[in-house]
């Protein structure tokens, strides 16, 4: 019985040898008997004994005198396929030539110019919109107006003596058109049956032209709550706590003068305590307005 490292060395001894792996590969298809080989190989039969006996325990003689492989035989075939099989077609690699990578690139360039001078557009024309739409807010800041994102009205005439530090009445301007006045009244206490009249006029009550401000909007309201109103168009918009804002007239040498304006239809309750919070909101989203009173 041969060593292991005898085994090896006669293992690949014989697959140096042409002749030697033929008698394995004709083995590995069925044992064959020594005339077999000799006819097929076409060799002597001294030089086919002296393969068999270079072979060693590749090969083996069964009962009937065919030579068979043994493990180690069937092993060595095993090692000589893996090695003389051909190399498996590689699907060959197509590789990009510069030329047409700086055509990528340059594209990608062009695309990302294009995105970047589309967006640099709406942003001009865009900023170019609210400065147009914002000049007038400019405006009446300069007349000291004040620009507010919310506004408090509030009226507390404890036993009918009005408190004249707070402030029941302002003017707005609004400088989108299609925007909505949001109205949050809380009442803290009130006189029943007497109600707080809320109301929105149309341009500046303190300077209209006529001496008074069409109301658009006018609410009773005897509990707090959530109002809203539309406003149509963009500009002037009086809002009060006590009721319109109208103009009391004189004639003066003739010519008719504003003497003061007033409240005089409205009868205010006892112990009346409220404050209204007013925002604006324009396509959704929160706008500055302007605010003198």
């Amino acid at each position: 019985m041969q060593s292991e490292e005898e085994t090896y060395s006669t293992m690949f001894n014989s697959l140096k040898h042409p002749v030697r792996r033929k008698i394995l590969r004709m083995l590995s298809e069925k044992p064959r008997n020594f005339s077999e080989m000799l006819e097929a190989l076409g060799i002597s039969s001294s030089h086919l004994t002296y393969h068999l006996e270079n072979l060693g325990e590749l090969v083996r003689k069964i009962e009937d005198g065919k030579y068979k492989l043994s493990t180690v035989g069937e092993a060595a075939v095993t090692t000589m396929s893996k090695v003389e099989e051909p190399p498996k077609a590689t699907e060959p690699k197509h590789f990009q030539t510069p030329s047409i990578k700086w055509k990528y690139f340059s594209v990608a360039i062009m695309v990302g110019l294009i995105i970047l001078a589309t967006v640099s557009y709406i942003y001009y024309q865009s900023s170019n919109q609210s400065a147009t739409e914002y000049a007038p807010l400019a405006d009446i800041v300069k007349k000291g107006a004040l620009l507010q994102s919310q506004y408090t009205l509030t009226f507390d005439n404890k036993g009918n003596v009005v408190n004249l530090d707070e402030i029941w009445y302002c003017v707005i301007y609004i400088p989108y058109d299609n925007s909505t006045l949001n109205l949050s009244l809380t009442i803290n206490s009130i006189s029943s049956p007497f109600y707080v009249p809320i109301i929105v006029q149309k341009g500046d009550a303190f300077h209209a032209e006529n001496g008074n401000s069409p109301m658009i909007w006018s609410l009773n309201a005897s509990i707090s709550g959530e109002y809203q109103v539309q406003l149509a168009s963009k500009g002037s918009y009086t809002i009060s706590l006590v009721g319109p804002i109208r103009a009391e007239y004189m004639s003066i040498n003739g010519t008719d003068t504003v003497l003061f304006y007033g409240i005089p239809t409205v009868v205010l309750p006892e112990n009346l305590d409220c404050s209204m919070s007013l925002s604006l909101t324009h396509d959704g989203n929160r706008s500055p307005f302007g605010v003198t009173h």
